[in-house]
């Protein structure tokens, strides 16, 4: 990227989650796509997301998801770069496999991954801090520094806390939600869920909730109290810290002389953190467990949606990154497995 053509060169962006993808070109405020990771070629949903639980666990389905995403957005491959995010547990073997299949079946000349932890981080203004994913299946919480997740040391931390075990949880409080599908209950955490600032909060009233064929269903207190796994999971048999634990944990894995610097910057990531509460929550609990100054950021309802896309989009414009993207003859000249290593990707 050293010539003012490739300077002046726009990447194709893809946040691949097990729930959502987005995808568009650098440079723009928003993803110009989000569909559900089931998506097909074929415009169906009866897909596989190719990425669980930090793990390609489907390379065709990856491939197919890249063709998509080039063929909505409408680019010629060979003109852009392809940026991809990629889950801060995944093994060097599956990013060996992104490049693999990046290089092999499409015809971009650069493709660069980076750690969805960063991507965050960088949407927010920051280059250090720790985030907290609560995604669709897991939930992890990685201390970054400098741009850099700590890779390797025991500090990145996962935990079952996902949006999927409080949906299982609202069906197991109020049974009429039992045969809705994922979308539907994706829609009512949107809609009707909330966080308490207290365990003991008081109930919330029942409220309607109109389902995409006009039927309506009534959901009440399991609104408020299916979240309150988040916080407190052995209330409900779950073996895993709440997300409060999670972080003071993660934080004391980690040098004390970088502890500021981490938690200057505590980042929520994922649609579950998007309920309505969340955040006020978390500080309260955090200021329960950390002895430090510590910042929650709060970022734009529509930066939130979007946050590991747009951290991406802010990236691939940026110079300081051009020495690490992985060009087509490197890959050719070393294979994937070294490029991994040599270019450091995160």
């Amino acid at each position: 990227m050293s010539s003012d053509e490739d300077e002046e060169a726009v990447a194709l962006v893809l946040d691949v989650g097990s729930y959502y993808m987005s995808y568009g070109v650098s440079g723009e405020d928003t993803p110009g796509f989000t569909k559900l990771a089931t998506s097909t070629l074929e415009g169906t949903l009866d897909g596989k997301a190719p990425i669980h639980k930090g793990k390609l666990v489907d390379k065709e389905r990856m491939d197919d998801v890249i063709k998509m995403a080039v063929e909505d957005v409408g680019i010629r491959p060979e003109d852009k770069y392809l940026l991809m995010s990629n889950p801060t547990t995944m093994s060097n073997e599956d990013k060996a496999a992104l490049l693999d299949i990046t290089f092999e079946g499409h015809s971009f000349p650069g493709c660069l991954t980076i750690s969805q932890a960063s991507l965050g981080l960088y949407c927010s203004g920051n280059s250090s801090g720790i985030c907290l994913d609560i995604g669709y299946h897991q939930t992890t919480v990685v201390p970054v520094y400098e741009g850099y997740p700590l890779i390797g040391c025991p500090s990145i931390l996962t935990s079952p806390i996902s949006g999927v075990q409080i949906d299982e949880l609202m069906k197991k409080l109020n049974p009429t939600l039992k045969g809705l599908s994922d979308d539907d209950m994706t829609s009512i955490k949107k809609g009707l869920c909330q966080v308490s600032e207290t365990a003991m909060s008081s109930q919330i009233e029942t409220r309607e909730f109109e389902l995409p064929d006009k039927s309506k269903i009534s959901v009440g207190d399991e609104a408020r109290f299916a979240t309150e796994l988040l916080f407190s999971p052995h209330h409900f048999g779950v073996k895993s810290p709440g997300c409060q634990e999670l972080i003071y944990n993660s934080l004391h894995k980690v040098d004390p002389d970088g502890h500021k610097d981490l938690i200057s910057s505590v980042l929520p990531m994922g649609g579950t953190t998007r309920i309505p509460g969340f955040s006020k929550r978390l500080e309260l609990e955090l200021l329960g467990v950390l002895n430090h100054e510590f910042k929650v950021l709060n970022q734009s309802e529509s930066d939130k949606e979007h946050m590991k896309w747009i951290g991406g989009s802010i990236v691939a414009e940026l110079s300081t990154f051009q020495e690490m993207w992985v060009f087509r003859s490197e890959y050719e000249e070393e294979g994937p497995e070294r490029m991994v290593k040599k270019k450091l990707l995160f």
